[in-house]
């Protein structure tokens, strides 16, 4: 009976997979062109005392990991000894850690270098993890590692894997099948399928055991309650409108999980389907509005929201929000995802932002903003409203936000009215300026935003912003308020005017990256101590973090190659790629290729294509770098200094995780 009832709950854990409603395609990222997905903190174990799971950003300050904070390669997620969290990827992948339990995200979705595969990389560094795995699509591999095995996982697999403190790594499967790989050394790997209710332990020395599975653990027993809450959730299925199914996979599972628990789905005759959520005023005493409650992350090089709503992260990340005088806020599902749809404004020393809504795409980017007008500041918003013509309305080339496919016929619908003067929205847009958010510069980084926030209604009793009598003018926007926005959250000084480097999740600056140590193959890294100087404002961060080890154990078919060529492959999570520094070449060289031609590939014969200028096949010959036989076997100090001279060469990169 009780295998029975585990078998139920798992089914309905993954119900949305066998259901005939079928969402499309996963979502795209605004600035990444390739395919991605995001992973979200969304379950803590809520227990009476103890300490919160932290996330550590590329070796900075822990920060803590409230519901819905971000997570993306790079990222750390270390649990205490007290209380346990759950990681959602966007997929549908659910990841549990267990108590005292490291794992880190190295890559999401990075291009292969040799096949049409996409890899995407967790490291258990220490303790237990329940793995639910759902795959993307089927160039997916999707792997757990540990200091001595790689773990692969079929699609629908449940399985826990350890890392235990004596250096043996330990993988039970609770369903489905999974592929270790194992060995001493790269001449000497070894694989294994584990099966259904199997159990594999690797232990320190790679000697192997096949042992019978250990049921009714304590972490196996939280997990099964945890399912059998998540199933409840599921039972009587939300009715989704067809539009909607439509979206990504993740709008599908909100539209499930949440759309009739938390809110309901209306229908509008300029919008189409719309979610409006419902408001407990006894939890929302000063009034709501999207952007209002929770705080804001820097992670992946952008600015996050985090939001305290539990049913937060697909409607602050796929679609926007919209003011409706006759309906209130609506969340407008999208197939586009972004780290917060924000407009950002500064304002006499505060940050201020409005949530992005359909009447910017209709005005243009950059009109709104703050002016002097009639003896007082005013906030002008994205249209006109004394005379409209249809030759003031602007194309928005400079939008930070493209124009979701679906959202397009919204788009012109609203334009339309807009144009015959519509009461309705008229008198919408004109009360766009009441949910404006102000907070002060130095309290952006604040957890609670709406302890300092200030919506426009309250501006004038702000001390430091000027009323009547003060200098007539306009205040301009910088070129870029989404990067000044994350200056100031992380109290960087820099030059205004600096680039903008577009792209998710490589926009993290290389100042950030940790040092490489590389151990002798089979030796347990030793942790490495990294002291950073912290922001002004904030405490300098000291913190334990494991070095990373040489790597050979891994499914990615590039090592493979790379062995017969005797060249390394690396991981750069920083920039979410597969990198072969000695013939130049990485991820992003093949995501420029078409359904014809994948770009540069990686062969046993060397490049084929072109990569970095070079035509045809190139060779590590060619390439003027160091031809042995094993780059992972090289000394300490041969390393070292081919990987100085290497990260010169393409720009100061730094962190690279050897293999």
């Amino acid at each position: 009976m009780k295998k029975r009832s585990f078998r139920v709950v798992v089914v309905a854990a993954f119900l949305a997979a066998a259901l005939p409603l079928r969402p499309a395609e996963n979502y795209k990222v605004v600035g990444h062109s390739g395919n991605f997905y995001f992973g979200h903190i969304s379950y803590i174990e809520p227990t009476a005392e103890g300490a919160d799971p932290v996330v550590l950003r590329d070796g900075r300050v822990a920060e803590r990991a409230v519901l819905n904070v971000p997570i993306g390669p790079g990222d750390l997620v270390r649990t205490s000894s007290d209380r346990r969290c759950e990681i959602q990827f966007d997929t549908g992948t659910i990841v549990r850690l267990d108590f005292a339990t490291e794992v880190k995200v190295e890559t999401i979705l990075a291009r292969s270098l040799s096949s049409p595969q996409e890899i995407s990389n967790l490291a258990v560094l220490s303790g237990r993890v329940y793995v639910m795995y759902k795959q993307y699509d089927r160039r997916e591999m999707f792997q757990i590692l540990t200091e001595n095995a790689a773990i692969r996982l079929r699609h629908h697999s449940v399985s826990i894997i350890k890392a235990a403190a004596d250096g043996s790594s330990e993988i039970q499967v609770r369903s489905g099948r999974a592929h270790v790989l194992f060995g001493p050394d790269e001449n000497l790997l070894k694989e294994q399928d584990v099966r259904k209710l199997e159990r594999f332990v690797v232990q320190k020395d790679h000697q192997t055991q096949t042992a019978s599975y250990i049921s009714d653990t304590d972490f196996e027993l939280w997990n099964e309650d945890v399912n059998a809450r998540f199933a409840e959730l599921h039972k009587g299925l939300t009715s989704i409108p067809k539009p909607v199914q439509r979206l990504s996979p993740a709008v599908f599972h909100f539209a499930q999980k949440f759309g009739n628990r938390y809110g309901e789905w209306l229908w509008d005759d300029h919008l189409g389907y719309v979610w409006s959520p419902y408001i407990d005023n006894a939890r929302y005493p000063w009034g709501w509005q999207p952007y209002y409650y929770g705080q804001w992350a820097y992670a992946g090089g952008r600015m996050f929201w985090v939001p305290q709503e539990p049913w937060g992260w697909v409607p602050y990340h796929l679609g926007i929000w919209h003011w409706n005088k006759k309906k209130g806020w609506v969340w407008i599902p999208g197939s586009l995802f972004a780290p917060a749809w924000v407009d950002w404004y500064f304002y006499f020393g505060s940050a201020a932002w409005r949530p992005w809504s359909v009447y910017d795409w209709i005005g243009g980017y950059g009109t709104p903003g703050f002016v002097y007008r009639d003896d007082g500041w005013a906030y002008d918003g994205p249209l006109p409203l004394d005379t409209i013509r249809k030759d003031q309305l602007k194309k928005p080339a400079e939008a930070p936000f493209p124009i979701p496919k679906e959202l397009r016929s919204v788009v012109k619908k609203v334009e339309a009215a807009y144009l015959r003067q519509d009461p309705l929205i008229i008198d919408s847009i004109r009360e766009i300026p009441k949910h404006l958010v102000l907070v002060p510069k130095d309290k952006l980084n604040t957890r609670e935003i709406h302890d300092k926030a200030l919506t426009w209604d309250k501006i004038p009793k702000l001390d430091g912003i000027p009323a009547a009598g003060s200098h007539p003018g306009t205040i301009r926007r910088p070129a870029d308020p989404g990067s000044e926005a994350a200056r100031i959250f992380r109290g960087i000084e820099m030059p205004p005017n600096l680039p903008r480097r577009s792209g998710l999740p490589d926009e993290r600056p290389a100042a950030a990256e940790a040092p490489v140590v590389v151990p002798e193959p089979g030796a347990r890294p030793d942790p490495v101590l990294i002291k950073r100087e912290g922001p002004p404002g904030r405490p300098d961060t000291e913190k334990h973090i494991p070095a990373p080890a040489v790597r050979f154990r891994d499914w990615n078919p590039d090592l493979k190659i790379a062995r017969e060529l005797g060249v390394r492959i690396e991981y750069s999570s920083l920039r979410n790629e597969v990198v072969c520094p000695d013939l130049n070449l990485s991820s992003r060289d093949r995501s420029g290729g078409t359904v014809f031609s994948a770009g540069p590939r990686l062969t046993p014969q060397g490049v084929s294509g072109t990569s970095g200028g070079q035509g045809g096949l190139s060779s590590p010959g060619t390439s003027g770098t160091s031809t042995s036989t094993s780059a992972t076997t090289r000394t300490g100090s041969e390393r070292s200094t081919g990987s100085s001279e290497r990260s010169a060469a393409r720009g100061g990169e730094k962190e690279k995780i050897k293999n």
